[in-house]
């Protein structure tokens, strides 16, 4: 009896360590990637959602631009960025270009595959009496298997605005998968934002700003609202020829508890040659409302003059069907190369009159054959080009030729990277441009052909201290279109405008103090056509340090100017921005103060943050406009926080 027991307790005692003992931990790794081409070749990008650096500048706006034309809401507002090389023109629709950056692309969605599961949760809160501003985001991701990865992210944004009639929200959601196969692969996507915008058209009188009166009491010009929604899906299909090659490798396995390696004999499959097809529909739909039409703000009513009730639906619908050569299948010249053929309808409907077929209802069917060589293998070089010709449709003799070289070597023990890149391209007016009626705008247009040729470097080295980078770009356009703010009507400069842009920055790094440095000096040849202000500047200078062996801190100042110019003013009616000469805006500098932290062992991020706090003592200072009579929020405090859930 005495073994007996004995046998029993040591069984349970085993039970008991068995059931207590911990799995062996799995190391968190997330791959994320986009499609970014109808070539159908993936672009794998960094993951940064959990960088604690400037944690708190990772808003839409921050992320679209260093420096945008709002209507005063910075959280969200119609956008147009002052760098003309990080403006967004992925919408077909011209009248939701400024809300391009709400938007989720087929080409600028994220695909996932991790080792574990990956969720983060986030709030973001603006400390205002009455206007408060709330930034939601969840996001949520995990594989299935080694090959099938799905995905959710959801986003909400509500401000209330600072000055009347300037409110905004946004509802914004994806939905993702993935299978990456040996032969077979599949992606799909489907997003949706729903974006609604109150507009004022400015206030009445900037001396205003010099009163007593809140930023909510002033008078303003107009009350409109704006209902912008945006919806997309994406499937893409590919098959793959593969070769079979062995190779030796390790794995870990546990034995009495131990890891211990064991060498073993893998086989990978090499993709020669790959068969791809491509569907993807959107639908771009813009409502401009007003309770009251005459306010006294436009010249003309020609509808309704009661009421204002404008409707305008762009629905794409792309077919793409692609044959690609893979790098391993050229084995002396080491490159890919990819031929597609692509055919796109659209129907473009204007709801603002009576049924009318040539304005209110529009067909369009346009073809395009193009190719593609890349090199995406290799440690020194990389390049990437591509084109596309329009051969049946509205659109023929469009054409888009662009292309990238990029090569990466140590200079120094360091590694320097250069990067070159060139576009060239048509572009058919769009059908809105051409011919357009509302309540209170009309046009018709016989609008030519624009040209862009664009040549530009970047140079980036990354040494331990000094981390310099230097972009250059040049771009001549011809025939570009334009809106002016006489009739806000779009209009076509004959003849030639150029751009030059040079982003330089450099960032300085130290055991304790971190300067960060971007200036951008840009230069337009016409100014009543495409006005840009000749600098813009954004300086950082923080601490950084970890405290206590767990928690990560920083803790600075931020400062972001830009000089005066003719900055374009937004029409409510459109959603599109106008050049102006009658007044200049800019020569004010922001200033924000702010705090990051990390703390490691649970991956939590939160920070404190007060924005615009030069206006506590500049507040005479009537210049820190945005565009012309559209001030910006006055000071702010924000606080917000990030949990990350994997591991």
């Amino acid at each position: 009896m005495t073994f007996k027991r004995v046998g029993i307790v040591l069984v349970l005692l085993a039970a008991t360590l068995v059931a207590t003992a911990k799995p062996p931990r799995i190391r968190t790794v997330v791959k994320t990637w986009t499609m970014p081409s109808y070539s159908a070749v993936a672009d794998t990008i960094p993951f940064r959602d959990t960088v604690m650096l400037n944690y708190h500048d990772v808003d839409l706006e921050q992320r679209y631009s260093i420096s945008s034309t709002t209507n005063g809401n910075v959280l969200v507002s119609p956008i147009e960025s002052r760098v003309i090389n990080d403006r967004l023109y992925t919408i077909e629709d011209p009248f939701g270009w400024s809300m391009s950056p709400y938007v989720v692309t087929p080409q600028q969605q994220r695909y996932f595959n991790t080792t574990t599961p990956y969720s983060s949760v986030s709030y973001k809160r603006g400390f205002v009496t009455g206007h408060e501003e709330h930034d939601i985001n969840f996001l949520f991701t995990g594989n299935i298997n080694k090959r099938l990865n799905l995905g959710v992210e959801m986003d909400y944004l509500n401000s209330l605005g600072h000055y009347a009639n300037t409110a905004g929200k946004l509802y914004r959601g994806t939905v993702w998968g993935s299978y990456t196969g040996a032969h077979y692969s599949m992606h799909a996507a489907f997003s949706w934002s729903d974006l609604h915008s109150f507009d004022n058209g400015g206030i009445r009188d900037t001396a205003d700003l010099r009163s007593s009166l809140s930023s909510q009491d002033l008078p303003v010009n107009l009350n409109a609202m704006t209902r912008y929604r945006y919806l997309s899906g994406y499937l893409h299909n590919q098959y793959a020829i593969a070769k079979e090659r062995e190779y030796h490798d390790s794995i870990e396995v546990i034995e009495d508890g131990r890891r211990v390696k064991r060498d073993t004999v893998k086989v990978e499959y090499i993709p020669l040659m790959t068969f791809s097809h491509i569907f993807e529909t959107n639908n771009s739909n813009r409502r401009y409302i007003e309770k009251t039409a005459d306010q006294g703000f436009y010249d003309d009513i020609y509808c309704d003059s009661l009421r204002t009730h404008d409707t305008t639906d762009v629905l794409t619908i792309r077919n793409t069907i692609a044959v690609t050569f893979c790098e391993a299948y050229n084995t002396k010249l080491k490159f890919g190369a990819t031929v597609f053929a692509m055919n796109e309808c659209q129907r473009f409907m204007n709801d603002s009159v009576p049924y009318d077929s040539i304005y209110d209802y529009r067909w369009t069917n346009n073809t395009y054959v193009g190719g593609a060589i890349h090199k995406h293998s290799g440690s020194i070089v990389h390049y990437d080009v591509q084109g596309k010709v329009c051969v049946v449709g509205y659109k023929i003799g469009e054409f888009d030729v662009n292309g990238r070289l990029a090569t990466t070597f140590k200079a120094g023990n360091y590694p320097m990277v250069i990067t070159a890149r060139a576009y060239a391209k048509s572009v058919k007016p769009s059908v809105y441009l051409q011919h357009f009626r509302s309540n209170h705008i009309w046009w018709d247009n016989t609008f030519n052909f624009t040209y862009r040729f664009m040549g530009g470097a970047m140079v980036k080295y990354d040494y331990k201290w000094v981390k310099p980078r230097i972009d250059f770009s040049f771009e001549n356009i011809t025939n570009p279109i334009y809106v002016s703010v006489s009739d806000w009507k779009p209009r076509q400069h004959m003849g030639n405008v150029q751009v030059i842009t040079g982003d330089v920055g450099v960032d300085i790094t130290t055991p304790w103090v971190n300067l960060e440095n971007r200036v951008v000096i840009q230069h337009s040849t016409n100014d009543s056509v495409m006005p840009v202000p000749i600098a813009i500047l954004q300086h950082r200078l923080y601490y950084h340090g970890t405290w206590f062996k767990a928690l990560d801190a920083q803790i600075g100042v931020d400062v972001r100017y830009f000089t005066k110019y003719h900055a374009p003013v937004l029409c409510p009616a459109t959603g599109m921005f106008a050049t102006q000469q009658n007044m200049e805006v800019g020569n004010y500098p922001w200033m924000n103060v702010y705090a990051n932290f990390y703390v490691r062992s649970i991956h939590l991020r939160f920070f404190f943050q007060y924005q615009h706090i030069n206006h506590l003592f500049m507040k005479q200072n009537i210049d820190y406009l945005t565009m012309p009579n559209y001030p910006t929020n006055r000071d702010v405090f924000r606080a917000g926080v990030a949990w990350h859930f994997y591991n």
